[in-house]
């Protein structure tokens, strides 16, 4: 098992890659479309390599019920609904016919296409690392089970959203590029 020193490192080298994601996401209405795409194509490999590198944990036990639980943001911190809608409406709005995207939903099952949308991917990865983020920057969780937030939402939600994400953009930017 990782010591919790190590444990500390991790969640401060994860939390630099998140930051600088987070910090272009909220600087989107000031980049035009080509200008903010490039810059997060550059940080979704570094942010999904160090995703795959974050060890995997348990949560803490409460003593006193014997209980795992996730840890808890403090009040008015996490993302709500009404404010990932406005940050989602932003980015389609600066993404403009950029935005939409053709995939199949899992390629080992699925064989119809599907739309996808950057600024859902882009909205959705930024929701779930402020909250590792936060959750780092008040103390309200021990590393261990911040490093276990940010494991199981890249597992479950936000990884899909980043690679995708991270090949919609490729294409997108393919002209430039060269």
């Amino acid at each position: 098992m990782t010591a919790k020193h190590d444990y500390v490192e991790i969640v401060d080298c994860f939390s630099l890659v998140a930051h600088k994601y987070c910090t272009v996401v909220d600087s989107a209405s000031s980049l035009d479309r080509a200008d903010l795409l490039l810059q997060i194509y550059k940080i979704l490999p570094e942010l999904i390599g160090e995703a795959i590198r974050l060890p995997t944990t348990e949560l803490n036990n409460d003593d006193e019920t014997e209980e795992t639980s996730r840890p808890t943001l403090p009040a008015g911190t996490r993302m709500n609904e009404k404010e990932r809608l406005r940050l989602y409406n932003l980015l389609k709005e600066k993404l403009g016919d950029w935005d939409l995207y053709w995939q199949v939903f899992d390629p080992t099952k699925d064989t119809e296409a599907i739309y996808g949308t950057l600024a859902d991917d882009m909205a959705d990865i930024y929701r779930d690392l402020q909250e590792g983020l936060v959750l780092a920057a008040t103390e309200q969780a021990q590393p261990a089970d911040i490093i276990w937030e940010w494991r199981v939402g890249f597992y479950s939600h936000w990884g899909k959203h980043a690679m995708d994400a991270l090949r919609t953009i490729h294409f997108r930017l393919e002209d430039t590029l060269c």
